[in-house]
């Protein structure tokens, strides 16, 4: 257990592993992205959009969000992908992939790793992984290559292609096929019997596990709300520190400075918009705006708590650490893990969960009345 529990976070930090901040940045925005084959990134690219489309090169990482994602060239770094209904690796990617989607489907070659949680995924036959996979979704497909191992979790799971290592999933519905290589253990938690063909290849042993009682259960679901609800606030405090960097700072710095004084603009804030997004709502043009405005104070909360996480981090680090100047994304990864652990204590995490979101917001509140003044 105690092994499981390390892999998890160790997981969560390779997945999270941010982009090398060292490397030119070129952002992409628009409905339609399209890189042509003769095009090459000379650096990390962040493309958002409806459609992106990569059939030329990036010689760094590349950072995508939108509804539909297809990488057909070459990504030298690594891949994160989120907020996508299909995401299609069809190249070759020369880091890791950490993807985020409905539809995954992988048939192209990747160095590294592959972290993928989504409804379906599907690693093709032309798919090669050189190092290990953790697959977290409804429906999950394996075909290819794998020269590490396949870990996660999946409420049907197919193998009918190679392992270079072990098998360890979590499932309701484990089949492997009789052209399946797997030059490791087979081992899976269900309260039934796998389907297992006797003519694949399994250099190591078969092992069932039963279900834990109810209410190891129930933490083990607990945890994995947990590990999702941070992987979420990680992923998008990346976009704030790499897009937004000198507004995320400048936020944090205004709380710093002064937070009994941000404390009471983020509290009029969050109960403001909801006041007057009901009024509109009920007047015959203000029903959208009531909409819209209720959409963007999610957001801004959502927000708000990852900027108050990333200046907790900050803080963290100067006591603990010499460094002070540490990077900014382990900050934001320290302050976001402890920040969503508090959140998640019974009974008081609720209200911390209140505060970092007055914190945040009244930060935003400070920055931007301080903007509209130098205007």
């Amino acid at each position: 257990m105690k092994s499981k529990k390390f892999k998890l976070l160790l997981l969560l930090f390779l997945f999270l592993l941010p982009v090398s901040s060292a490397q030119a940045f070129d952002a992409k925005t628009g409905d339609n992205i399209h890189l042509p084959e003769d095009e090459i990134i000379g650096g990390n690219l962040f493309a958002t959009g409806q459609t992106i489309t990569i059939d030329g090169a990036v010689s760094g990482d590349l950072i995508a969000m939108a509804q539909n994602i297809d990488i057909n060239g070459r990504v030298e770094g690594d891949i994160i992908a989120l907020v996508a209904q299909s995401i299609n690796v069809n190249g070759n990617v020369g880091g890791n992939i950490r993807v985020a989607g409905n539809s995954i489907i992988l048939n192209g070659e990747v160095v590294r790793n592959v972290n993928a949680f989504g409804s379906n995924i599907v690693f093709g036959k032309n798919a090669h992984v050189g190092w290990d996979a953790f697959l977290a979704g409804n429906n999950i497909e394996m075909r290819g290559k794998i020269d590490g191992s396949l870990n996660g979790y999946a409420n049907k799971a197919l193998i009918a292609g190679e392992l270079g290592e072990n098998v360890s999933l979590k499932n309701n519905n484990l089949t492997i096929s009789g052209e399946s290589i797997i030059n490791g253990n087979v081992i899976y938690v269900d309260a039934e019997s796998s389907q297992i063909s006797e003519q694949a290849s399994i250099s190591g042993e078969i092992k069932q596990k039963e279900p834990t009682e109810r209410n190891r259960e129930w933490l083990i679901d607990w945890a994995w709300d947990r590990l999702f609800a941070i992987f979420g606030a990680l992923v998008v405090g990346l976009v704030l520190v790499f897009i937004f960097r000198k507004i995320s700072l400048d936020i944090i710095q205004k709380i710093r400075e002064k937070p009994r004084n941000t404390i009471l603009p983020g509290i009029i804030l969050m109960l403001a918009a909801p006041v007057l997004a009901f009024f509109l709502f009920f007047t015959i043009i203000g029903a959208p705006l009531a909409l819209a405005l209720g959409a963007i104070w999610l957001i801004a909360i959502y927000l708000a708590k990852i900027l108050t996480a990333l200046l907790v981090g900050k803080l963290i680090i100067n006591l603990i650490s010499k460094k002070k100047e540490m990077a900014l994304h382990w900050q934001l990864t320290l302050g976001v893990l402890v920040c969503w652990l508090l959140f998640s204590i019974p009974f008081v995490g609720w209200m911390l969960s209140l505060i970092a979101a007055w914190l945040g917001l009244g930060g935003i509140y400070q920055y931007a009345s301080n903007k509209s003044r130098n205007i």
